[in-house]
Order: C-alpha cells, then sequence, then structure tokens
C-alpha cells in the first residue's frame, strides 16, 4: 500500500509508482484532505525542540585549546 499527502502546486501532479505494483491493478483516490491535528501537532513539536534550543551567539571557539594534545 502507498499513501501520499500532496499539495499540488499546479493542475497536473505526477506520482512515481513502485516497481511492485507494475502490471497490477492498482485505484487512485483523490480527494481533499484536511487533518485537524496538523497544526496542533506543529506546535507540540515546537514546544518539544523549543526547550532543548542552545544559543551559540557569544561561542567562540579556542583552536589552541582543540589542538592541546599533550
Amino acid at each position: 500500500m502507498l499513501r501520499q499527502v500532496l499539495i499540488p502546486s499546479k493542475e497536473n501532479s505526477t506520482v512515481s509508482i513502485p516497481a511492485e505494483f507494475y502490471g497490477t491493478k492498482v485505484e487512485v483516490l483523490m480527494f481533499p484532505f484536511h487533518d485537524p491535528n496538523a497544526e496542533q501537532n506543529d506546535n507540540s513539536i515546537d514546544e518539544i525542540f523549543d526547550r532543548h534550543l542552545y544559543s551559540f551567539e557569544n561561542y567562540k571557539f579556542d583552536w589552541d585549546e582543540a589542538n592541546d594534545y599533550e
């Protein structure tokens, strides 16, 4: 089974058919898709990752310290 959610940008779009479907009957369904949880999921993902962000704004790499092998 192959499922793809697309946002077409023009009248004609192309979907690649997997090799295992060659020579077999396939059914193509097309209907508008709205996921009411999509916006909520995007926000919750941001909340998860935002707390792990680290600013390197004032970071300066010290080449002497990095190359000190003794």
